[in-house]
């Protein structure tokens, strides 16, 4: 597969792009490690879209709560 400019730019930065995020969610998928997904994506009209898959809506508010953790303990302790 040939890279575009951008994404060898953002790796090279480390920077995380929406592209290679679902790249890495597609190979865990496609080798059976992903159970359940639940996403929540800004457009580049600012709106909001969120989807989930075929998981319980409890477990998906879970999920994002999980997912909301993580993002506070990396704003509160960068690496």
């Amino acid at each position: 597969m040939i890279e575009k400019i951008e994404d060898l730019r953002a790796k090279k930065e480390g920077r995380i792009t929406p592209k290679a995020m679902i790249t890495n969610l597609l190979q865990a998928i496609e080798i059976g490690e992903i159970k359940g997904v639940v996403f929540v994506a800004k457009t580049q009209d600012d709106d909001i879209e969120t989807g989930w898959s075929d998981v319980q809506t409890t477990e998906a508010i879970g999920l994002l709560e999980c997912a909301k953790a993580e993002i506070l303990q990396a704003m509160f302790n960068p690496e």
